[in-house]
């Protein structure tokens, strides 16, 4: 498979450790967002330009409601939004809502999206986002993208 890949973000705090993908993501499969009134984490299942299956994270938390997107065959994501901001003292810019659009819907958003600094990326066109890159500790302190420019 032969693609373009760019990374974009992240958005959100220095806060946690650095996640990233193993293989760069030629298509997003399946997503899960834990949250409650933040992000607490994030896992996704992708296809990587080799052509394999990567299942990556639980990154961040086990805290909070899980929420499971599954994307069809011609389904893709398009947008994410969300907010970074303050959630307890000493946790200062983290990961406090996230929004998923793809071409078909929007899910979420997830956490609490009156608090914070609002954040968007989208790709126009045959663009997709394919995959994500995070930093995260006990929750998830900042979200980055991959896009795939076919």
């Amino acid at each position: 498979m032969s693609m373009i890949v760019t990374k974009f973000g992240p958005w959100g705090g220095p806060g946690g450790d650095y996640r990233d993908v193993q293989v760069a993501p030629y298509r997003l499969v399946r997503l899960t967002i834990r949250s409650g009134d933040t992000v607490d984490g994030i896992s996704f299942t992708y296809i990587g330009n080799d052509g394999l299956v990567y299942h990556m994270g639980h990154w961040g938390s086990d805290g909070g409601v899980p929420h499971e997107i599954h994307l069809g065959l011609m389904d893709f994501v398009m947008e994410i939004s969300g907010t970074t901001g303050m959630w307890v003292s000493g946790m200062s810019n983290v990961l406090r809502s996230l929004k998923i659009t793809t071409l078909k819907r929007t899910y979420g958003p997830y956490g609490n999206p009156k608090a914070g600094i609002p954040f968007s990326f989208s790709v126009d066109g045959s663009d997709r986002i394919t995959g994500f890159f995070v930093r995260a500790g006990f929750i998830t302190d900042a979200i980055g993208v991959y896009v795939r420019h076919c």
